[in-house]
């Protein structure tokens, strides 16, 4: 049909891809702001995308926004500015009977199920920060190494996991075993996230951390005074296990937040070590600081023992007793005493509090910074000038960096706050 009416022409030129601004982008949840209804995305090889969802989005393969954590792999349909149309969550499903839960996992390490191998089929670098206790790093990708990790007995017990449902390297271990010749081959498919939710020991090899004696990370000696005074790691402070259970005792009497001294980032690397790593003084250490909220924790693998017969750096006398931890500062991020120093000489800086309404109201509000709520923030940029640098900040950083995308992507001289801060009615502040 030859059809001359120009809104026909107008139509069809509407119902062509990509002539409208609909957009389809799949990435890793970085973080999730339900104040916000705002989720994060790290997209692979490009900058984070930031994506808004509301009651009308559709949730595929998952219940809902409550389902859903970091790193989980999302495909997400939207038009910028707008909330999402679709979130769907990619999910890499293991051949039929390979899978085991969590229960049958805990089983395994505990013997009961015979000898095992038990492979982390992450590339090797993200293995290195944290693993489940005995993993050895078996990357699919990286072929030959991955069949020289396997065990010469191809009837032998042999479990891979990686980073959760969302991703793809458990099913390729179990494919690429299974291709070699290995018959009892299964997959932990909830993987590290979900270990680390149900605060299980997660262990880190010496030779991480003997890389990483320095401000950034935290390296805590659980044993009593007298131990760690004979020796103990190097930039280690010394916190016996048995303050931290008097201290978390102090912060159900006193009904406050959890909190290292000195250590507000709840994402801060934090290794703990007693003499072994199945000690009671690392694991009780361990478990305090998981229920405080730390997420990145974990326990020395072998311990103080294995450290010292590997002749790592080790100093004698008192271990320090305070912490000295700095942040080590993402792309875009601002440095606490910087935020500081610049609210302090106001003028060339835009401060932004991004935080909701009801927070700034009943909390209080930076003096003289501009308040646009997160999920407001496409809507009001032209309010926004864009010969200032503008400066973010929100409750603790999270929706603070996503404001801080979307600034960036729309062209504007942007930093944001990583950090906690709380601000009072007269518009006084505490970093």
């Amino acid at each position: 049909m030859n059809n001359k009416n120009p809104l026909y022409a107008l139509l069809v030129l509407l119902l062509l891809p990509g002539f409208t601004d609909a957009a389809t982008v799949k990435g890793r949840i970085k973080y999730i702001s339900n104040k916000a209804n705002t989720i994060q995305l790290d997209v692979k090889g490009k900058e984070p995308v930031v994506v808004q969802f509301d009651s009308a989005t559709v949730f595929k393969n998952t219940s809902g926004i409550d389902a859903l954590n970091p790193p989980d792999l999302l495909e997400v349909e939207y038009e910028p500015g707008k909330a999402a149309t679709k979130i769907s969550k990619i999910v890499f499903a293991l051949p039929p009977g390979a899978e085991i839960d969590i229960k049958e996992m805990v089983a395994i390490l505990q013997g009961k199920r015979g000898e095992y191998t038990l492979g982390d089929a992450r590339p090797a670098k993200v293995y290195k920060t944290g693993h489940i206790p005995s993993a050895i790093s078996t990357f699919p990708n990286d072929k030959e190494a991955f069949l020289k990790s396997l065990p010469e007995d191809k009837a032998k017990l042999l479990v891979f996991y990686c980073g959760g449902p969302t991703c793809p390297f458990t099913g390729k271990a179990i494919k690429a075993a299974r291709e070699a010749g290995y018959t009892n081959v299964k997959g932990f498919q909830a993987g590290i996230p979900a270990w680390k939710r149900s605060k299980l020991a997660v262990h880190v090899k010496p030779d991480w951390v003997t890389n990483n004696l320095d401000m950034h990370h935290i390296i805590i000696d659980a044993r009593d005074t007298a131990s760690s005074t004979s020796g103990h790691v190097k930039t280690a402070v010394s916190i016996p296990a048995s303050k931290l259970v008097l201290m978390t005792k102090q912060f159900i009497k006193d009904q406050t937040n959890p909190q290292l001294p000195g250590v507000t980032d709840k994402r801060a690397p934090i290794v703990v070590y007693s003499d072994e790593h199945t000690d009671k003084n690392a694991l009780l250490a361990y478990k305090q600081l998981r229920d405080w909220g730390y997420t990145k924790a974990s326990i020395l693998n072998g311990g103080f023992s294995k450290w010292a017969a590997l002749a790592y750096p080790i100093e004698t006398g008192a271990a320090p007793t305070e912490i000295h931890y700095t942040k080590k500062l993402a792309k875009g991020a601002i440095a606490s005493k910087d935020f500081a120093a610049l609210h302090a000489a106001p003028g060339a800086t835009v401060f932004l509090d991004v935080r909701t309404d009801s927070e700034t109201s009943e909390q209080g509000m930076l003096k003289g910074a501009m308040h646009i709520p997160l999920d407001s923030l496409d809507a009001k940029l032209a309010t926004l000038p864009k010969d200032r640098e503008i400066i973010t900040y929100c409750e603790n950083g999270i929706r603070a960096e996503m404001a801080y995308q979307t600034l960036k992507e729309n062209g504007y001289t942007a930093r944001y706050l990583d950090d906690v801060i709380s601000v009072d009615s007269e518009g006084a502040y505490r970093l």
